[in-house]
């Protein structure tokens, strides 16, 4: 028998009544603070690897921010499904308390990169200071997991009724606190510099995490096992997951690619467009618009998901995107690429709470926090591979080239979406084959 049949057993109902608002309330407040320190440090790492590591030449600079972004993603998509079956056993609570209190420590770190250099090079003479970031960004990105985290503790205590307003809301946090970090950001590494924004970064980190104090889980007891077939080869590795599961997860892995090919280079083409005059200022107030549209985007397709097809949403929402993307490429002001970027993300924001909202339901309760952890997984491992294909489109064409394929790919992925989301709906509790027990 699948482990998704198994019957849930009504374990202790710490979040009855109403208080998944007070978790709503709390997790929001979190999270928004969680991505005000993300997006006041992240967006301007390019620039932070040209102007304070010194790396300039285009091949270099290529490299080195594929391979931020490359471990930052693989070490979500090895960690994730880790925390969500912790998740599962111990609770969500845990898993957020780590991820923002172990984090807020790291995340300064980075800002010391050159001197760590300095300091390890008698013993380790081969290692660089870009190879220092990039390893403390795996390991920040390996003990993080709280935006999945969060979903779970929402797709577990809100009522189901209500799912998709709460993801949406939600989302709005994450691109709130994106807004609040961006214009932050840009505004402390222009006057105070790079190092007083990582330890911005990691104040509020902390304050997430004593905000996540307030929130009250709402575990699910499972009823164990008796026994169990044996499976042998490579199915014995992976989750027992339904076809249906399995399907979204291949969804989000494409969308993680889709959306993600040309995020690294944001920077570098403002910075083009402003002439390398106030690069990181320009950079804040330019991602600050496309937040506020990602806010927008963010309620009302959460507030769509729960009344519409999921193709009745995404067919719009993809068109525009790919065509907000060509608009990019053409752009020879930042007053042109900021409207452009900011309809992209009124087009695309809300792509998540729509595949999310499909995923829970066809997922039971009890199995949530590791579908969850390994949808995150996936959509990682789709950044991962974005980070690696987006640096070969940056070194082999041109900055403009980047926004060209990714418009490509996003138009390519329309009808994939449409029917793998129509026939994961369609058999939601379709399972994959186990073997027969040998008599």
């Amino acid at each position: 028998m699948s482990s998704t049949n198994l019957p849930e057993l009504p374990g202790k109902k710490v979040c009855s009544g109403n208080y998944w608002i007070v978790n709503l309330v709390c997790l929001w407040f979190s999270q928004i603070l969680v991505m005000a320190g993300f997006s006041a440090l992240i967006p301007f790492i390019p620039l932070f690897i040209t102007q304070e590591l010194g790396i300039t030449d285009k091949t270099q600079v290529g490299v080195a921010v594929s391979l931020f972004n490359f471990f930052g993603s693989l070490a979500y998509a090895i960690f994730c499904p880790i925390w969500g079956k912790l998740s599962d056993r111990f609770g969500v609570k845990p898993m957020l308390l780590r991820g923002t209190f172990v984090t807020c420590f790291i995340f300064p770190l980075m800002g010391y990169c050159r001197g760590i250099e300095k300091f390890l090079h008698g013993w380790f003479p081969w290692i660089s200071a870009v190879g220092i970031l990039i390893f403390l960004r795996f390991l920040s990105a390996a003990c993080a997991g709280t935006t999945a985290a969060s979903q779970v503790m929402i797709v577990r205590t809100v009522p189901d009724e209500r799912q998709g307003f709460a993801l949406g809301s939600l989302t709005t946090s994450y691109w709130g606190g994106a807004m609040l970090g961006n214009v932050v950001g840009g505004l402390i590494i222009g006057k105070y510099g790079y190092l007083a924004s990582f330890w911005f970064c990691g104040i509020l980190y902390l304050l997430a995490g004593i905000s996540i104090l307030f929130t009250r889980d709402n575990p699910v007891r499972l009823k164990p096992v008796a026994s169990r077939v044996k499976e042998k080869g490579i199915q014995h590795l992976l989750p027992t997951f339904t076809h249906a599961v399995w399907i979204m997860m291949a969804l989000f892995l494409l969308m993680g690619i889709v959306r993600s090919l040309e995020t690294p280079y944001i920077a570098l083409k403002i910075n083009e467009l402003s002439g390398g005059k106030n690069a990181a200022y320009w950079t804040g107030i330019v991602s600050a618009f496309v937040c506020v549209a990602s806010v927008v985007s963010g309620v009302v397709s959460g507030w769509l998901s729960d009344r519409f097809a999921p193709k009745k949403i995404l067919v719009p929402s993809l068109i525009v995107s790919a065509l907000a993307l060509i608009l990019q490429g053409l752009s020879s002001s930042l007053v042109a690429f900021a409207v452009s970027r900011s309809l992209l993300y009124i087009a695309a924001g809300g792509f998540h709470p729509v595949l999310q909202k499909a995923l829970s339901q066809i997922t039971p309760k009890r199995k949530r926090g590791a579908v969850f952890g390994f949808s995150t997984c996936m959509n990682s491992s789709g950044v991962m591979l974005a980070a690696l294909l987006g640096g070969y489109v940056y070194m082999c064409t041109t900055l403009n080239g980047i926004f060209y394929i990714t418009a490509a790919a996003q138009l390519i992925s329309l009808p994939i979406l449409i029917v793998f989301i129509n026939i994961a709906m369609r058999k939601p509790r379709f399972h994959r084959r186990r073997p027969r027990r040998k008599i």
